[in-house]
């Protein structure tokens, strides 16, 4: 099959624009006023996960729950420290990237907002 004719048209894009890279479906916009980066990395540090559920990262929430489950029972709650204190980091950094009105991803991590 032989195009003689001209250019390449290529087709338009969805409705909405294009999901953000990396992030996952529907984005997370900034809410007025911010959700307090404090505040979500000490529910996530005290609450294990609570954080995410706060700002709208839910499906992070719940596979970090599933993960405190899953290394907390064969380490006797060692696991969950664990798991608390790096949700508490990454739920700070990425209420940090909504205060700054970056929109987030579902699945973005840490200084991540694409």
């Amino acid at each position: 099959m032989s195009n003689t004719g001209g250019s390449y048209t290529p087709p338009p894009s969805p409705p909405g624009g294009a999901p953000a890279g990396g992030g996952g479906g529907e984005l997370i916009q900034p809410s007025s006023p911010p959700k307090d980066p404090i505040l979500i990395l000490v529910l996530n540090l005290i609450f294990v996960c609570v954080g995410y559920f706060i700002y709208g990262q839910w499906q992070k929430g719940i596979a970090a729950l599933v993960a405190a489950l899953v290394i907390g029972i064969p380490t006797c709650g060692l696991g969950v420290g664990a798991v608390a204190i790096a949700t508490a980091i990454d739920g700070f950094m990425q209420a940090q990237q909504l205060q700054q009105n970056f929109p987030l991803g579902h699945w973005t991590f840490f200084k991540d907002h694409k």
